[in-house]
């Protein structure tokens, strides 16, 4: 693994050893043993954190969002004809529910592929649609026990913002198939969705992505991270420093201001895809990398 041998002998301040412990507790990984365990653990922290967002991206944040429709891929008839079927999934998305039913379950179970994993696992912890398109796929199907969704061969893709769940394509799994007509299909209401506000022969290049399938942009973000962190971290203990960053400018909480605390408990912090430093006595989160806020 990348710099993994390299991270063996690196010590940590206990704020960052924290938070690489964290990160690797949150992503499920495969194969799930003491090995495993071991590779991560060794991993440096810009590693850890680009397999930490890589797998958190497929994640949906629950908040309460507007479903709208991109007419360059469904029409509102091909909706109305599928309604039925999609209900659960539209009404759970204005009502703000977890959508996590609706995902794949590789979400839960393969958030990082290791070495020992079954080899049919291989890129199974990669979402290339979500990462080359930045579009998410949700499973349709009405609710079964334990919260799970009897599923459908249906999909929707959609980009999900911060206040719109913006339905792109209505597919099934023939999308992920290569060559296929229905891939074929899809990968042309993708291309037109990416250059929808872009002049006519415009030239552009899809997000890129490194060897290994994983976004440039997010293998880059793990970097600038790490680099943040390494200089910001000694700070955290100097009180010239923790005056800045509550004295930057007020902080409220409702109509509530929230003062430096005596001895404040800082710790890093990822608030979904947001980094920041999180000060565990007055619950404020002072965000240092908002880029994959949503």
């Amino acid at each position: 693994m990348s710099g993994a041998l390299d991270a063996e002998a690196v010590s940590y301040s206990p704020r960052v050893a924290t938070f690489r412990a964290s990160m690797i507790a949150q992503i499920p990984r495969a194969p799930r043993n003491r090995v495993s365990l071991a590779l991560l653990q060794s991993m440096p922290t810009r590693e850890l954190i680009f397999r930490f967002v890589t797998w958190r991206m497929r994640l949906v944040t629950a908040k309460p969002r507007t479903v709208t429709l991109w007419a360059g891929g469904v029409t509102q008839a091909q909706l109305q004809d599928l309604l039925p079927e999609l209900q659960p999934l539209l009404e759970g998305v204005e009502r703000g529910e977890d959508l996590t039913p609706y995902l794949s379950n590789l979400v839960e179970n393969k958030g990082v592929i290791l070495p020992g994993a079954n080899p049919s696992d291989k890129g199974k912890d990669l979402d290339s649609i979500l990462i080359r398109n930045g579009l998410h796929h949700f499973h349709v199907g009405a609710a079964g026990p334990g919260n799970r969704v009897e599923r459908s061969n249906r999909l929707i893709f959609a980009e999900v913002l911060e206040a719109e769940f913006r339905i792109v394509a209505i597919s099934d799994h023939g999308a992920f198939v290569q060559g296929s007509p229905e891939q074929q299909r899809f990968f042309s209401i993708s291309r037109s969705y990416v250059e929808k506000d872009m002049a006519p022969d415009s030239f552009y290049m899809m997000n890129p992505v490194m060897s290994s399938g994983h976004s440039m942009v997010v293998t880059m973000f793990g970097l600038q991270c790490e680099k943040e962190i390494e200089r910001l971290d000694p700070l955290l203990d100097d009180a010239e420093f923790v005056d800045s960053l509550y004295n930057g400018q007020p902080i409220f909480r409702g109509d509530t201001q929230i003062f430096r605390p005596r001895n404040p408990k800082f710790s890093w912090h990822f608030d979904n895809l947001k980094l920041g430093i999180l000060d565990r006595k007055t619950k404020v989160f002072f965000c240092i990398f908002p880029f994959f806020d949503r």
